[in-house]
């Protein structure tokens, strides 16, 4: 909200004037008394007005307030409000597919739409206040404790700080409060990254300080191996048709008949019955599906769905999940699974991964190809532009020692991937199809060695690019990572839990002025 919503201000300017008459002196000294009284009164009472009208405005009025209090830390209206806008901003970059779905509308007033994804709160506004509380309890919470522990910000974490301040000077330094909140300035917004940094550097020690035996390891894998291991399969959904019918009551419906559900099922069979493979699924499922027609006219024939390396959890809520899961599956393996109300379900087997392979290392720099012309594709010049950038990183490469400091050092310089370029491009724990396929296929190379770099180039829907990768080495069995992951979440979840049971936060005054 802006600093006129907030609180009106309004002021009238009168103008003050006094009649001369030619009087006797006496009177005349005692009306221009009165006169400079007036004036000086009236000139105190308009400085008074443009103050506040100055301070109303400027981000003052907003630094000044204490809105929360946690412990003996007190937080302004201006750093509430960067917490709101941030937890605001990641909701809306992190949902942003299904906003409108939840009723969601970035154009109006938080304050005037009803929160639809919790009980707990009458609108929006009220959600991200919480959200904005609930952030700085633990941010102060994991600071008090890393100064009470001796843990500072040292170098690479200022250094991390200044990217993602950098960032926000180049991107939105003239918007800052739009985009961040009333009173939200610089300063605030890099006080407040130090303390994100400090809190995050003090749970990410306590996150990596549980240790585990390798019999722990194993044996959590084995417990949670359906969830663990990774799926190759294919399937059809073969849909029983719906007929409409009208209830006591009037009115009608459409749905699914034991007839409808009979004759989905003969068919899925029939399928099911002809299927010894990939290519046999296929040709089954066209010679016994017919193909839709779409308001165009065009024909479009029914196709297989393939589900490549997907995790065991992505599988759990599927009708065919247990019979995914069982041991006894073997390749080509075939089965046909009742949907409730909706149809059967054809899945083809087709392998099961345990992670049993190494994890990767690498660094890598991305140089991205720039839609010129915004037309959502990339022409050969967007392309040789990008190719010309990294070509040049490269020449750079070739003239430096070639030390993996060297290239982290570039990396920081040049690379474009945000999620590394403050970590010298470093990626580590990669498994198979984390990333895109080019640096997949580069990295899983059998005769990929330390130290080797290479140049990919790749094109998908989110981006178009090309990355200079350099080999570290290869890491801890993804099954061991997997389990050793989860049974540090738990603990940390534990301790979190725990930890925060004797923070909480109180609303001031300057609370009014948040949102």
């Amino acid at each position: 909200m802006s600093a006129s919503q907030d609180k009106k201000r309004r002021s009238d300017e009168r103008v003050l004037g006094t009649e001369r008459r030619q009087v006797a002196s006496q009177k005349e000294a005692k009306e221009r008394k009165q006169s400079k009284i007036k004036w000086t009164v009236g000139t105190v009472i308009v400085v008074l007005l443009v103050a506040a009208i100055l301070l109303g405005n400027s981000s003052l009025f907003y630094t000044a307030r204490p809105a929360l209090q946690v412990g003996d830390v007190k937080y302004s209206s201006a750093e509430v409000n960067y917490a709101y806008r941030t937890a605001y901003l990641s909701f809306c970059n992190q949902y942003s597919s299904i906003l409108s779905s939840i009723g969601f509308d970035t154009r109006k007033a938080l304050d005037e739409q009803k929160c639809t994804i919790s009980e707990e709160f009458d609108t929006w506004d009220d959600y991200f206040k919480d959200a904005a509380k609930q952030n700085l309890v633990q941010v102060t919470a994991l600071c008090d404790a890393a100064k009470k522990a001796g843990i500072t910000l040292d170098e690479d974490d200022q250094h991390e700080v200044d990217e993602q301040f950098s960032y926000i000077e180049r991107s939105v330094s003239k918007y800052l409060q739009a985009v961040y909140g009333n009173g939200v300035t610089k300063k605030v917004a890099r006080h407040m990254l130090e303390l994100s940094q400090l809190a995050s550097k003090y749970s990410q020690q306590q996150y990596d300080s549980y240790t585990y035996t390798d019999e722990q390891i194993a044996e959590n894998y084995a417990e949670n191996k359906n969830s663990y291991d990774v799926f190759n399969y294919q399937y059809y959904l073969v849909q029983a048709a719906t007929e409409e019918t009208t209830g006591a009551d009037g009115n009608t419906s459409t749905a699914t008949t034991d007839a409808t559900m009979a004759a989905a099922k003969a068919t899925a069979d029939k399928i099911a019955a002809a299927t010894h493979d990939a290519d046999s699924f296929a040709a089954a499922v066209t010679a016994n599906v017919p193909a839709t027609t779409s308001d165009d006219g065009t024909a479009k024939a029914p196709s297989v769905t393939s589900n490549t390396n997907a995790k065991g959890s992505s599988v759990s809520s599927a009708p065919y999940a247990e019979w995914l899961y069982s041991a006894e599956r073997t390749a080509n393996n075939v089965t046909v699974v009742e949907q409730e109300n909706t149809g059967y379900y054809v899945v083809l087997f087709q392998s099961r991964d345990d992670n049993s392979y190494h994890t990767v290392s690498a660094r890598h720099i991305l140089i991205k190809a720039e839609d010129s012309d915004n037309d959502g594709t990339y022409s050969d010049d967007d392309k040789q532009k990008a190719k010309a950038s990294i070509d040049d990183v490269y020449e750079r490469w070739m003239q430096s020692d070639q030390t993996e400091d060297d290239f982290a050092q570039l990396a920081n310089s040049f690379s474009q991937d945000s999620g590394s370029n403050t970590k010298g491009g470093l990626y580590e724990h990669i498994y198979k199809g984390q990333m895109v396929q080019e640096f997949n296929d580069f990295c899983f190379d059998p005769a990929r060695k330390p130290g080797d770099v290479g140049m990919v180039f790749n094109e998908s829907d989110s981006y178009c690019g090309y990355h200079l990768v350099y080999f570290v080495g290869q890491g801890e069995r993804y099954c061991d990572y997997l389990a050793d992951q989860a049974l540090r979440s738990a603990d940390f979840e534990k301790w979190e839990s725990a930890f925060f049971n004797d923070w909480s936060a109180t609303e001031l005054n300057g609370m009014k002025y948040v949102g």
